[in-house]
């Protein structure tokens, strides 16, 4: 392995040696495979989707205090520069530099994941950047069933023979006194987790009406720990090894939940029909939630306060029927409640994908989660 550099700050920069080498995306993902085994670094991936040229994307974010530079191009992936200013102070700025690499999916147009090595503090500033620019660029969300059989899928294809939790992040719908006695419930977030199997843990959390938001967890063969992997409803991931059997046992379904979400939210606007016809969504959840009226009023509720929005209640019982503006893009939805166990999706003249997205992501978060469908196929939910 070539000889790692000093940093500006006079710290090792083990990963130097990957930065000068041209890489496709096979070889930047065993070279930094390989990094991870002999520096003892962290590789941090966060998947994304970006309307239109993801490099017109990041060229367009720079300003006189952040700035966005492509060093190197290679098949399929490239080497940036991120450099961040303070505020002067005393007339000049301290500048804060990272590297990191875009690795684009070469099945999915649109899906791209940024490649972190080390820099915790780099990885934060992307996460922001993708953030920020919503509606423009945004993450995924991994439903709490489909996060367990990602985890279990995962320790039986690679023969690990445990997976224990490190650590934790969840929610769980609890009831207080005042909450029974409306018969409603409150969702109230967790941090901390003790040493538990990963399947062990599941079982627990279905059991008190809860869910992952994110996970970390030491992954073993025999006795031996062969990395710490952390993972989020939002697809994003941290390991200390094993990156190949990581991306493509948790990245690629991400990438293609994310292609999948695009596929089927987009062209849902009436302004993209001819006839100005409506295509709905339907979130069926799989049981008769809503049959009560009480648990409609608490489905409303919860609607209400969607952030960053504004949301009118036309009709609470006995069915629901709001009505969404999205202040992100002012894309506009009108939400319906009219069978126990469906939520029908309505996008009018303005729906864009990453509003169908942050609509369902909310109500999956803080009501309950379901199977999205098309209205079409399921006329007897209208």
């Amino acid at each position: 392995m070539p000889t790692p550099r000093k940093s500006l700050e006079g710290s090792l920069d083990f990963a130097a040696p990957l930065y000068e080498t041209a890489h496709d995306r096979s070889s930047l993902l065993e070279a930094s495979d390989g990094l991870l085994s002999s520096a003892k670094l962290t590789a941090r991936l966060l998947p994304f989707y970006a309307t239109g040229s993801v490099y017109g994307w990041l060229e367009a974010i720079n300003s006189p205090l952040l700035r966005v530079l492509k060093l190197r191009q290679g098949d399929g992936t490239a080497l940036f520069e991120l450099k961040e200013a303070s505020r002067p102070t005393n007339r000049e700025s301290q500048w804060q530099t990272g590297r990191f690499f875009l690795y684009e999916h070469p099945a999915y147009p649109g899906v791209s994941i940024f490649i972190v090595l080390g820099s915790p503090w780099l990885f934060g500033r992307l996460r922001r950047l993708i953030d920020r620019s919503f509606p423009t660029a945004f993450t995924t969300f991994i439903t709490h069933r489909r996060f367990q059989r990602l985890i279990d899928t995962f320790q039986a294809q690679y023969g690990l023979s445990r997976v224990t939790i490190t650590s934790a992040s969840f929610r769980l719908r609890l009831q207080d006194e005042q909450a029974l006695s409306e018969r409603r419930e409150q969702i109230s977030p967790f941090i901390g987790w003790p040493q538990m199997e990963v399947a062990s843990a599941f079982t627990w959390l279905a059991e008190q009406n809860g869910w992952f938001q994110s996970l970390a967890f030491n992954v073993f063969r025999d006795h031996s720990r062969l990395a710490n992997i952390a993972f989020a409803r939002n697809g994003i991931l941290r390991t200390t090894g094993l990156l190949t059997q990581v991306f493509q046992g948790f990245v690629e379904p991400v990438c293609k939940t994310l292609h999948e979400n695009v596929t089927f939210f987009e062209g849902r606007s009436r302004r993209c029909r001819k006839q100005l016809e409506a295509r709905p969504l339907v979130i069926d959840l799989g049981q008769d939630q809503l049959a009560e009226s009480e648990e409609r009023r608490r489905f409303v509720e919860v609607v209400r306060r969607f952030p960053r929005a504004s949301v009118s209640v036309l009709h609470g019982n006995p069915y629901v029927h709001l009505s969404i503006m999205d202040y992100y893009d002012g894309s506009t939805f009108d939400v319906w409640v009219l069978s126990p166990g469906e939520v029908t999706i309505v996008p009018q003249l303005k729906g864009s994908v990453a509003a169908i997205k942050r609509v369902i992501n909310y109500i999956f978060d803080d009501y309950a989660e379901g199977h999205i469908r098309d209205y079409a196929a399921y006329p007897s939910s209208a």
